[in-house]
């Protein structure tokens, strides 16, 4: 399409689909070359772009938290704004850790004349769910029917579920499942067990397992949950009935699966991976840095190895998980100083999540890992979560 048919309406549309289907780069490409042309970006362009930063899957080498970092900046550029651009940036900050400073953009809404909507809500539930702000996460709750008319659905009520659970309030967490309007759905029951976990409450987390599979019995990963739990533990019996249960019941448990994407090639790993051509070679990395790590402090958690040996043979297991072989490949196969991100299906455990803050330090690189509930950054050490996930 040449300059004398294209207008705003044409560049607008063009990066919005890009930012729709995940192509955030595409779409901030798109956006830039339109600046080159002479074309100035008014609040539909900005939204757009804040959006394909929100909801990106390929800012694999623009370094993914950098990207945050400048979407807002564009956003504090904004002269003109609206409850798309702000829903957008809230969004995303909250998404990738930095929920603090989406809670401070929700106050500049309520300070202006955009009111919050059933977007924004989820967005700053889940912030509040980050950072363990119970009694910000109970007004921001209470005001959606209160203030603003809105009836809260599914999503709304798994965050504070999720946000009572993790700050250990399971009772509070527990009535609030009994009073919510989805009699039938194991949403809320989810939530409490994924805490559950956190926390090692066994007993809870089998009466939520129990609750989610009447609910839903064909549930594969609140069995799993539940006899991890019993695993890392060392409760090999009650995890083997569970492991029983979900044969006798077909329940098949969904594979965990890390990936990463380098060049135009995607490298999957699975735990303890064989497949893979160059798997030597990421092992071999792997007990070289495992070495390095042991001298700044790692200690492996081998509860999280989830086996009965919980000295070598354990430690091999945590070595071999899935995002560590994904991670390690990515070290191996990009430069000096490139950032990294890495995919994952299911949630990250807690001995890669330690691992991978001590691996960005000794290594110097920063290390995005997409999980599959946030974006955890790690830099120097720490993570964008504060360890709070």
């Amino acid at each position: 399409m040449g300059d004398s048919v294209r207008n705003h309406v044409s560049w607008n549309c063009m990066i919005a689909v890009y930012g729709q289907h995940g192509h955030g780069r595409k779409a901030m490409e798109l956006f830039q070359d339109m600046a080159r042309r002479g074309f100035t970006a008014d609040a539909c362009t900005l939204a757009s772009v804040l959006s394909a930063f929100a909801t990106a899957k390929d800012l694999v080498a623009d370094q993914e938290c950098g990207k945050v970092a400048e979407a807002k900046m564009l956003f504090d550029r904004m002269t003109e704004r609206n409850t798309v651009s702000y829903n957008s940036i809230i969004a995303g900050l909250a998404q990738h850790g930095h929920a603090a400073e989406a809670l401070k953009l929700v106050e500049g809404m309520l300070n202006s004349e955009y009111e919050l909507t059933e977007i924004t809500f989820i967005s700053v539930l889940s912030a509040c769910s980050h950072t363990g702000k119970i009694d910000e996460g109970w007004d921001y709750f209470n005001s959606m029917k209160q203030k603003y008319e809105i009836d809260p659905c599914e999503e709304h009520y798994s965050c504070m579920i999720d946000l009572l659970a993790r700050a250990r309030k399971f009772d509070e967490a527990e009535e609030l499942i009994t009073k919510m309007p989805f009699s039938l759905s194991p949403v809320g029951w989810t939530s409490l067990l994924g805490a559950c976990r956190t926390h090692g409450n066994m007993e809870l987390g089998a009466r939520a397992t129990k609750e989610i599979l009447h609910l839903s019995p064909s549930n594969a990963s609140a069995p799993v949950v539940l006899s991890n739990m019993y695993a890392s533990a060392g409760k090999w019996e009650e995890a083997a009935k569970i492991r029983k249960l979900m044969r006798d019941q077909d329940i098949r448990k969904k594979p965990g699966c890390s990936w990463i994407e380098l060049g135009r090639t995607v490298h999957i790993f699975v735990a303890n991976e064989v497949s893979h051509p160059r798997i030597k070679e990421v092992y071999r990395f792997l007990e070289v840095m495992s070495e390095k790590m042991r001298l700044a402090g790692y200690v492996p958690d081998v509860r999280w190895a989830l086996a009965k040996d919980q000295t070598e043979e354990g430690e091999v297991r945590l070595r071999h998980h899935s995002e560590k072989l994904a991670v390690a490949f990515g070290l191996m196969n990009t430069k000096e100083g490139e950032p990294i991100l890495v995919m994952k299906n299911l949630r990250i455990c807690g001995d890669c999540h330690n691992a991978i803050k001590i691996i960005s330090a000794i290594t110097h690189r920063e290390i995005t890992v997409r999980d599959a509930h946030r974006f955890h950054c790690f830099s120097d050490g720490s993570c964008s979560c504060g360890d709070y996930w």
